[in-house]
């Protein structure tokens, strides 16, 4: 594993895209498959900018067979990097804005507020605790331990600073492999306005959360 570095940004932005392309949450914002293409490999370099000002990004190797980030909420936001990288992004927004409906967006990402309350909740009740976020592997590299290799450095990551970490997923065969690598399942939260599942899951070591739970 290595921190990501500009030499990696392309090729990252491609591993994204090619590994969300079909994830149920981009199909529900945008349904048509070349359009949803188009505004992804638009959409993952912005999201790497503006990830790397809230975390750490690692790759697996120089290849970038797969990508994953770890924060830590927390730890205050460097609101001079976040800037910045708002700044470098603000070119490819006029090209996203022309391949979405900006009114059916909203629409969609309202509705999504309800998948966030869970993480909220974690938010709200712990000061510190980590974030995995945007873990993938490129397709063409699945298969070949690279997501063990992922989520065992997160693991071992969360261990090392004594505290849990979270991540969410909207694909049931995540699932299976979060609970296979020692995540568990803490909610599974539906909706009757969103056709998917967003799956929440923890990994805590220490029974940091279980007391709280159980007053909670």
């Amino acid at each position: 594993m290595k921190k990501l570095q500009k030499k990696h940004l392309k090729k990252a932005s491609e591993v994204l895209t090619n590994s969300f392309i079909d994830n149920p949450m981009f199909v529900y914002f945008f349904p048509i498959l070349n359009k949803r293409r188009k505004i992804l490999r638009s959409v993952f370099p912005m999201v790497l900018r503006i990830l790397q000002t809230n975390g750490s990004l690692y790759v697996t190797s120089d290849k970038v067979e797969g990508l994953f980030c770890v924060s830590q909420h927390g730890e205050k936001t460097k609101i001079g990097k976040l800037m910045l990288a708002a700044l470098s992004c603000t070119f490819r927004l006029p090209f996203v804005f022309i391949q979405l409906s900006l009114i059916d967006f909203l629409r969609k990402a309202s509705q999504l507020q309800t998948t966030n309350s869970k993480l909220n909740h974690y938010k709200a009740y712990y000061e510190n605790f980590l974030l995995v976020d945007s873990v993938c592997v490129d397709p063409q590299y699945r298969h070949q331990g690279h997501m063990t290799t992922m989520m065992s450095a997160a693991i071992a990551e969360t261990k090392k600073k004594r505290t849990f970490c979270l991540l969410q997923t909207e694909t049931l065969q995540n699932v299976k492999i979060y609970t296979h690598l020692g995540f568990s399942l803490v909610e599974e939260i539906t909706s009757d306005q969103i056709p998917f599942s967003t799956f929440v899951m923890i990994y805590d070591p220490f029974g940091l959360t279980t007391n709280r739970e159980l007053d909670t």
